[in-house]
């Protein structure tokens, strides 16, 4: 028994001392603040609208400019001599390309108007503006001090906790 009790006696001194230099004390709110930030909410929306297009007889791919280049070139071929043959060959593939490309605009011309409904997304931006947290400014011991806090403190003291200790 009695080595039950001499192991306690350290352990009860140990906690005294601990404890002995924390104690609850109370301070005066002098401000509370309230803090915002402000908050960007996006929302998407969608725009339609009816959109008007030219849909010709052409198919719109390089294929008539192509044959109609080696055609040209082909009867470009049949004229001239030497290096003139060459330059003839070049132009008739140019004037056969060019003729091929006209023919192509002149058929996506002759086309019909048609009407089709285009959608785009699009956002609204709206600032708000929410509470953050409060700032409590409070003076103990002719000293101040602030700290932040989620909820409002209610009343106009606050209990702090004093920890003395030695130097």
């Amino acid at each position: 028994m009695k080595i039950n009790t001499i192991m306690l006696i350290p352990l009860l001194v140990a906690v005294q001392t601990v404890n002995a230099g924390n104690y609850s004390d109370v301070a005066k709110i002098t401000s509370v603040d309230k803090i915002y930030k402000t908050h960007t909410i996006r929302e998407p929306y969608q725009d339609c609208y009816i959109k008007e297009f030219y849909q010709g007889d052409g198919d719109g791919s390089a294929t008539n400019e192509i044959v109609g280049g080696l055609f040209g070139g082909l009867i470009g071929n049949q004229f001239g001599g030497g290096s003139g043959k060459d330059a003839m060959t070049a132009a008739g593939a140019l004037l056969g390309a060019s003729l091929a490309h006209d023919d192509e605009l002149a058929k996506s011309k002759t086309g019909r108007v048609v009407s089709k409904e285009v959608c785009e997304t699009k956002y609204r931006s709206e600032s708000v503006k929410r509470l953050s947290h409060y700032r409590v400014e409070y003076e103990y011991d002719n000293r101040t001090f602030t700290y932040t806090t989620k909820n409002k403190p209610y009343g106009d003291t606050v209990k702090v906790n004093i920890d003395i200790s030695p130097r």
